[in-house]
């Protein structure tokens, strides 16, 4: 009888990556994947520290995974991932010896590193089969004052094309359509654009979408190739974090709002209708009134597809931890729902200017099982159903939906989850839009 395991992978889809290649290793060692931790031999969490409460997150995972020591078949818990990590770096030099994860009762150890795989790794994928997370480097080399990544992930590495290719190739064989490419920075890698290329020459992918860019990065021939290649979709996870100057050399970004304009003049002439998402810190330590009502006028200037506002969290380790100015946090809470309320009436106009288009949507599932692997059914012969999918517009678990009505048993329409539909959009609300087959 097999040893079984369990892991609980926190935090981005980057983790995520991880932790698919830690399964795949398992199961090559012999051991069989459970996802019920009480009956497994072994518990794994793979954890996130970039802030203050994915690291309580974390912990807080770490004591639940422990109690199955005490009442379940658990013979081992091992801690991976960034806390680790962090811990060790916020810790004198001379006390580096103990992590404090292994403080927490019943944890046998820590996994140092999941290495950087290539096309060879084992990968047991934890995502829906149509879609596959691909990460094509690692660490990071911006060094932005609020961040943690670089002192946790260490500087960029990069992937060999032909192994981010072969990788590819080996998705789209199982039945992948959608690839997602991460990294901390995926327009860090100096050939990213070549990866793109030779991705959308493969057989089977349908989709490619790009996230986890940065402004500075942004090549007009990174530009070229997504406005050329049909199967790049034309959308774009672009975090800014600021619009005002001081605030954005405060931040070290290494760029001004007139690089941002320009980026975002580039994309929308090269590809009318591209989506972008961007995201912004607000309370930043020393901004001010006037740096915050910079950025309102440039949300509501820029109109942006979709937008993340985060209030500034404080983290030891970082070059903005000590700086003057810091904002209260009602002040960062304030700010950050204004530019919210400011970003939906945006995102609604947006939506509306869809009804009477038609779109791709990727089916998802029914209403009731919304991102299941089997095919929805219908409510009867004569009932109102509704699948669940995403268009080119929507990053899987960020952004929003494209909910289909239809009449009838499912039967009839015979799509299933996984299929790549046309809709035509008859109603849009703040995130999502809803519409008919085509």
């Amino acid at each position: 009888m097999k040893n079984k395991f369990h892991i609980v992978s926190l935090g981005c889809p980057k983790n995520l990556t991880d932790s698919e290649v830690l399964m795949g290793h398992l199961c090559i060692e012999g051991y069989e994947y459970t996802d019920d931790p009480s009956s497994a031999d072994v518990i794994i969490v793979n954890t996130c520290a970039f802030l203050s409460s994915a690291r309580k997150e974390s912990l807080d995972v770490i004591k639940e995974m422990a109690a199955y020591k005490s009442k379940g078949v658990c013979k081992s818990l091992y801690v991976a991932g960034c806390l680790p990590k962090y811990e060790v770096k916020s810790k004198k030099p001379e006390a580096r010896k103990g992590m404090g994860t292994r403080k927490i009762p019943y944890v046998d150890g820590i996994i140092d590193s999941i290495a950087l795989h290539d096309c060879h790794a084992p990968r047991i994928k934890s995502t829906p089969p149509w879609t596959a997370y691909i990460k094509i480097s690692e660490g990071c080399n911006n060094n932005c004052a609020y961040c943690l990544i670089p002192s946790i992930r260490g500087r960029l590495r990069t992937r060999k094309v032909a192994d981010v290719v072969k990788e590819v190739q080996g998705l789209a064989d199982r039945g992948v359509k959608e690839i997602v490419f991460v990294a901390q920075d995926t327009t860090a890698h100096p050939k990213f654009p070549e990866i793109l290329k030779k991705a959308s020459k493969i057989k089977g992918v349908r989709w490619i979408r790009i996230m986890y860019t940065h402004p500075k990065h942004i090549a007009d021939e990174l530009i070229e190739i997504m406005a050329k290649e049909k199967k790049i979709l034309k959308y774009i996870d672009l975090p800014m974090q600021h619009s005002s100057d001081k605030m954005l050399k405060a931040m070290s970004r290494g760029y001004d709002r007139r690089h941002l304009e320009d980026i975002i003049a580039k994309l929308r002439k090269k590809m009318p209708g591209i989506a972008i998402r961007t995201t912004f810190i607000v309370g930043f330590p020393g901004e001010t009134q006037e740096d915050f009502e910079d950025l309102k006028y440039f949300i509501e200037e820029m109109r942006f597809d979709r937008v993340g506002v985060f209030p500034y969290s404080r983290e030891k380790g970082t070059k903005a931890y000590g700086m003057k100015g810091q904002v209260s946090e009602d002040l960062k809470r304030r700010r950050a729902e204004a530019l919210m309320k400011i970003q939906e009436r945006i995102s609604r106009r947006k939506n509306r200017g869809f009804i009477g288009k038609t779109v791709e949507v990727l089916i998802e599932g029914s209403r009731q099982t919304a991102r299941s692997p089997r095919r929805p059914t219908a409510n009867g012969s004569g009932a109102v159903s509704r699948f669940v999918g995403r268009s080119y517009r929507d990053a899987p678990e960020i952004d929003g939906v494209v909910k289909i009505a239809y009449r009838g048993g499912f039967q009839t329409r015979r799509y299933n989850a996984g299929d790549i539909v046309r809709v035509k959009i008859t109603k849009a609300g703040t995130h999502d839009l809803e519409g008919s087959f085509q």
